[in-house]
Parts: structure tokens; C-alpha cells; sequence
């Protein structure tokens, strides 16, 4: 138990935090960083209010963000309400270790870093170790490439994929290994550039060799239609299509995110592929791009994205 701190001292250094967090959106930093620096500002700030404010987040959010992690866990929502979540916050009250477990999967980070426990990391990392880089290779490579169905294949919670998706992933290597995992209930979604948008023509315009990605039919008939044929006998295999650009592919599988980078004149398979672990910020950005992405291919795209024109929609054979 702690010394309640009086709701006015409270109020100030909750309007304190914003302001701290509103100057870090202005100069673009990390939320990680932002929460920091509200820390380092604010003694009297707990961990756990901090990042709730750093997220721009009400507590009634934050309950109903729990509320939908228990739903999609099978679970019945526990509705915490305000003020018990307001007495976490000022560590006036424990939450139970299952409670503890959903924040951090709500807020992406560790226990320790919303006060619960002791951070037993070395004291000295590497900024390596920091992005949570695991493994990379330097190009597309046989080796990369059994990596990355080797991945699927030992998946046990989730494969989502995001990008130009190369020619590979509908080939004779890779469509056994998609239909196993989803006939064993794997959920797996694919996030492909429309092969008919504007912006599949303008990438392709930088590419030193014709690919099978630049004749839209071909592409359709190699790649996409073998892989739907797959999809449509599994409810849990999705393929999407979006209609904006991209500059690197992300393949979230489980608790790891592979990234391919493209570049200009280049080929996609010469592009650098790096692998991030969980518990990282590279690791917890990459997949934020992911959950964007779902977010847009359940309904209606919102605002600022619908006006700039920006669509993920679901493919289907008769595409």
C-alpha cells in the first residue's frame, strides 16, 4: 500500500502526462519513450496509469479493450470498472496475476514495466538486443526460405502476412504446408496488394526485370487463385486484398515478425529480411501494422483513411 496522493495532486499530474504525451506525438516518439519520459518527469506517476495515458486511453477503454481479449480468449468479459482500475493505478490494490497477464498483452510490454515484479534482464543489452532482432538474412536464400516454412509449420497460435506476397508463397512448397495449418484450425491471413490498383502498377514501374507480379492475370492465375482455392475450404484462412503501397512485408508468425524490405530497382527477393522477437518495440510495431490491417478489413475503413481512399477487402474466386 501506498500514501493516497490528494485528488487534486492527482488531477495535476494526470494533466501533467498528457501534456507530456501530447509534445511526444508532435516530435513522432515511440509510446515507450513517451512513457518514460513521464516517469522521469513525474515521481508520483505509477507505471500502469502511465501507460494507459500514454495511449491517449479513458479507463472505461481500457475495460472494454479487456473485455474484448477475454472475448476473443472464449472467456466471459470481466467488466472491471473505473474505480477498481483507478486503485491499480495508484497501487492502492494488486490485481490478480490473470489480471496482470491481459494488461500486458493489452498494453504489448512486460509485467515489470507496468510495476509488477522485477525486470531480471541484464543490466548491460545491446541495442541489438533492445529491437529484438533474432536472426536475418541477406537476401531471399533456400536457407530463408525453409526458415520461414519451418515457422508455419511449428505455429501453434497464429500466421499473418502482409505485403507483395511473392510468387513463393503459392507454390508447391508452400500450399501443403498453408492447408495443413488450416485444416488443423490455424487461423492464417494474407494482406495482398490488389493485383489490378494503381499502386501494384507504379511499383512495378522500378523493377529492373519483368516479374510475375507485373501482369496482373498472371499473378492472379499463379498465385492468388491457387491460394484461395485453399482458403475456401477453410473458414479460417483469409486472403484480403489492399489498394495502397508498401515498402516491406511483414510475416507475423506467433511470437516473432519477419520483415523483407524492398527497394527501388531492386527486386523483392534482393531485399534484406530481419527477424524480431516479442517483447520488443520493433517487435510491437510491426505488429500494430498487422492489427491496422485487420481493423480495415473487418467494415467500414475510418476516417482519415477513407477519404484518402485507402481499401482492404476480402478476395474470393469469383474475383
Amino acid at each position: 500500500m501506498t500514501q493516497r496522493i490528494p485528488a487534486v495532486r492527482r488531477r495535476k499530474i494526470e494533466r501533467d502526462a498528457t501534456a507530456i504525451r501530447l509534445n511526444g506525438i508532435r516530435r513522432g516518439l515511440a509510446t515507450e519513450e513517451i512513457i518514460d519520459r513521464m516517469l522521469r518527469a513525474l515521481p508520483d506517476l505509477f507505471p500502469l496509469e502511465a501507460w494507459r495515458i500514454a495511449h491517449g486511453w479513458s479507463r472505461a477503454e481500457v475495460s472494454a479493450r479487456l473485455d474484448m481479449l477475454y472475448e476473443r480468449d472464449g472467456l466471459a468479459p470481466p467488466g472491471i470498472d473505473a474505480a477498481t482500475l483507478c486503485r491499480w493505478e495508484h497501487a492502492e490494490r494488486r490485481p490478480s496475476d490473470e489480471r496482470i497477464d491481459y494488461l500486458c498483452r493489452l498494453y504489448r510490454t512486460r509485467p515489470d514495466r507496468l510495476g509488477y515484479g522485477t525486470d531480471h534482464t541484464p543490466g548491460e543489452v545491446g541495442h541489438l538486443q533492445r529491437s529484438g532482432i533474432i536472426d536475418a538474412y541477406p537476401h531471399t536464400t533456400e536457407e530463408s526460405e525453409q526458415d520461414l516454412i519451418s515457422r508455419i509449420t511449428n505455429a501453434r497460435e497464429r500466421v499473418n502476412m502482409f505485403g507483395l506476397t511473392r510468387n513463393f508463397y503459392g507454390s508447391e512448397q508452400m500450399l501443403p504446408v498453408f492447408e495443413k495449418k488450416a485444416a488443423a484450425g490455424l487461423p492464417i491471413q494474407l494482406f495482398i496488394m490488389d493485383p489490378y490498383c494503381e499502386s501494384r502498377r507504379d511499383r512495378y514501374r522500378i523493377e529492373p526485370a519483368e516479374a510475375a507480379m507485373e501482369d496482373p492475370d498472371r499473378y492472379v492465375r499463379e498465385v492468388l487463385r491457387p491460394l484461395g482455392a485453399v482458403a475456401a475450404r477453410y473458414d479460417r484462412f483469409r486472403i484480403s486484398l489492399f489498394n495502397f503501397p508498401c515498402s516491406f512485408a511483414i510475416e507475423e508468425i506467433d511470437d516473432v515478425c519477419r520483415v523483407m524490405l524492398y527497394g527501388h530497382g531492386k527486386r523483392g527477393t534482393e531485399g534484406p529480411i530481419i527477424t524480431f522477437t516479442e517483447g520488443s518495440s520493433s517487435h510491437a510495431y510491426l505488429v500494430d501494422q498487422i492489427r491496422w490491417l485487420e481493423r480495415l478489413s473487418q467494415g467500414d475503413t475510418p476516417e482519415p483513411w477513407a477519404s484518402k481512399g485507402i481499401r482492404v477487402r476480402p478476395f474470393t474466386l469469383d474475383d
